[in-house]
């Protein structure tokens, strides 16, 4: 077996550190456990063939654009599916259940953009430019984007649900 590349232990270092956030903004765009650690894996694996390449200023957008193209990726081909009344893993959260599954079917209702710009802002917690970016758009738009899918997000969470 040879040797590790030299910049093997930087890549560890930057995997173990954004793991969980990745996995955080990717399940808040999919809305899956599994499909977000598919993107996961899959951006992991994409930063790990290219990280000899990537800047070292720019690994955290670079990184981020990945994961977001990855999962808008991701959302196309799910797109066909049939989405659930229920989130299967809800178990694992000790808030409101009910709450957390209006919010998982108000997400749903979005945009595969509407909820990357959401999580990114909101989940990552990332000021306007570096969204700005990771999605590759001007400020004004990402901050317009992010207003009008708050707007739909609160529409779709006080709309009355069918059959209930």
């Amino acid at each position: 077996m040879g040797r590790a590349p030299r910049w093997e232990p930087e890549y560890c270092a930057f995997f173990e550190a954004r793991q969980r956030s990745f996995m955080r903004t990717s399940y808040a765009m999919l809305g899956s456990w599994a499909a977000a650690e598919d993107a996961t894996q899959q951006t992991f694996t994409a930063l790990y063939t290219r990280w000899p390449r990537i800047s070292a200023d720019k690994v955290e957008a670079y990184a981020r654009r990945v994961l977001v193209n990855t999962c808008l990726s991701v959302w196309r081909a799910r797109k066909r599916e049939v989405l659930r009344d229920e989130v299967p893993d809800r178990s694992a959260y000790a808030g409101d259940h009910d709450q957390r599954l209006a919010l998982m079917a108000a997400l749903a209702q979005l945009s595969a953009r509407d909820r990357a710009v959401l999580a990114l802002r909101y989940l990552e917690d990332l000021p306007v430019a570096e969204v700005a970016e990771v999605l590759g758009l001007p400020a004004g738009t990402v901050k317009s984007q992010t207003s009008r899918a708050l707007a739909r997000l609160q529409s779709a969470m006080t709309e009355p649900t069918v059959g209930r």
